[in-house]
């Protein structure tokens, strides 16, 4: 029960996330700005350019990928192709991710009040994703050996 509400929980953050990229393409300009999209796009987003609203779908699209895969490993859905790389992969991602604040700021770089707390949410979320997937591994391997 515990391994299948990690994996649901973080389908869930996945799909959360997907949503609010969504939410970023509706309000535009002013939310790719507040989001930490960086003035590039927020610009082009002003100008009409179909780019920002493309590459903000494409990321969408791999939110919901990730959260596709982790509601199979619910058993929501059927198991997908390459179940136990792509769960370990996106575990990773979200985790490296957050991670990646920490030699940022031990090389003294400055750190915006986006930048921590979006990696401070990643980095979260990439645990919660590890623990459902060390769970979720132990289970496949106790299941083969029984």
């Amino acid at each position: 029960m515990l391994i299948r509400n990690l994996m649901l929980i973080s389908s869930v953050c996945s799909l959360l996330a997907a949503l609010l990229h969504v939410y970023i393409i509706v309000k535009g300009p002013w939310a790719y700005r507040f989001f930490g999209a960086g003035e590039t796009l927020a610009t082009m987003a002003e100008r009409g350019s179909w780019l920002p609203g493309l590459l903000t779908a494409g990321i969408t699209v791999v939110f919901l990928v990730f959260a596709a895969y982790f509601a199979a490993g619910a058993g929501l859905f059927p198991s997908l192709p390459y179940m136990r790389v792509a769960l370990i992969g996106i575990a990773a991602v979200y985790t490296l991710r957050g991670a990646l604040l920490l030699p940022v700021w031990l090389a003294g770089t400055r750190i915006s009040a986006f930048d921590l707390w979006s990696s401070l949410v990643s980095l979260g979320i990439g645990l919660l994703h590890c623990a459902a997937v060390v769970l979720w591994l132990r289970a496949c391997e106790t299941t083969r050996s029984a």
